[in-house]
């Protein structure tokens, strides 16, 4: 494993969230092209590290390496690149109330460079691959959850990111729903992005994932690749 080819790299990293120590003495690496899954009971940390590699939770000790540059020691710039090359899908999913299901994959596309010919054309063949066509006018308030979440799904996958950082991204979708979702997925780590997963359905990704990461009580359990 050269450092190359490395997007995301955790050293002896802990965090906390308030006084609780979540995450302890997690230490892995991951590739381009790596799908890699989060597993554990709830409460193991799972979503406290992926926010931590995404940089919304400063390690208390340790170090992330994500996308070029140091977690603690980040500068904004390079912050702001590594934002850009990533796509990130929340358990609350955290659409733009105020945009349309269309609109808000546009701004995804819009952030990452397109222009808003392009922006606009994606988003709505990103919607037709999720069977979201028919709703790319509707408000996030007028979908159901499922709706929500591939919305926020296709806003994170439509600019094929370099990193992709899923909580749970099939957790409200029918069988049907999550196939499609992990086949796009798929296809974009065949593409080289590496993908950081928390999943609490490990048979659904067994044959896709190239590597399964055990989390309990914060630590690192059990790494299979």
């Amino acid at each position: 494993m050269t450092d190359q080819c490395v997007n995301v790299r955790c050293c002896e990293l802990a965090v906390c969230v308030g006084a609780v120590r979540i995450i302890e003495d997690v230490s892995f690496a991951c590739c381009e092209g790596e799908w890699i899954i989060l597993t554990g009971p709830s409460g193991a940390g799972k979503t406290t590290l992926l926010r931590a590699i995404n940089g919304l939770c400063p390690p208390a000790a340790g170090k992330v390496w994500a996308l070029g540059s140091w977690i603690p020691g980040r500068s904004r710039q390079d912050a702001q690149r590594a934002w850009r090359r990533t796509g990130t899908v929340q358990q609350d999913v955290a659409l733009f109330s105020t945009k349309s299901a269309a609109a808000n994959v546009e701004m995804g596309l819009r952030s990452a460079g397109s222009d808003s010919a392009s922006a606009r054309r994606e988003a709505r063949d990103w919607l037709e691959r999720f069977g979201l066509g028919d709703k790319a006018g509707e408000y996030p308030v007028r979908l159901s959850g499922g709706e929500r979440q591939r919305v926020a799904l296709a806003r994170a996958l439509a600019p094929r990111p370099q990193l992709l950082i899923l909580d749970e991204p099939t957790a409200h979708l029918d069988n049907g729903s999550a196939r499609i979702v992990l086949s796009a997925i798929r296809d974009l780590v065949r593409d080289g992005a590496t993908v950081i997963m928390s999943s609490h359905h490990r048979e659904e990704v067994e044959d896709l994932r190239t590597c399964e990461i055990v989390l309990e009580a914060g630590k690192v359990t059990h790494i299979c690749r």
